[in-house]
């Protein structure tokens, strides 16, 4: 048997599909050559560099651990609260690593005298 969707079911159904093709759109525009400034945007999106807690990797690892909620302890519950901070902690430190690797210069990379060879 199964239940017709309630309200909350049609919402969440609609903004997670907004999600969804909002961020497979900024795939596509991103899947070209990008300009420093779009890189930035990007990254700026997916984790404040301020860090404020609407990123939207915090967003998704709040979403996970909301889905956690009520569940009662146990692996499941863990599963989920691990998951969330995979797919926040982590990857908010590779983008802060990231920004400083950009903002730091490379000799190696941008060297116009051409180093010694051996």
């Amino acid at each position: 048997m199964t239940t017709t969707p309630d309200a909350t079911d049609r919402r969440l159904t609609h903004l997670l599909d907004l999600a969804r093709h909002a961020l497979a759109e900024a795939h596509r525009e991103a899947c070209g050559p990008l300009q420093p400034h779009h890189r930035r945007l990007i990254l700026d999106a997916l984790h404040r560099p301020d860090g404020q807690d609407d990123g939207l990797l915090h967003l998704l690892g709040d979403l996970i651990t909301d889905t956690s909620r009520d569940l009662p302890a146990g692996d499941a519950a863990e599963q989920l609260d691990e998951a969330a901070g995979y797919a926040c902690d982590y990857p908010a430190q590779r983008i802060d690593r990231a920004r400083t690797a950009l903002v730091t210069p490379c000799c190696t990379a941008h060297c116009t005298t051409p180093s010694p060879r051996p």
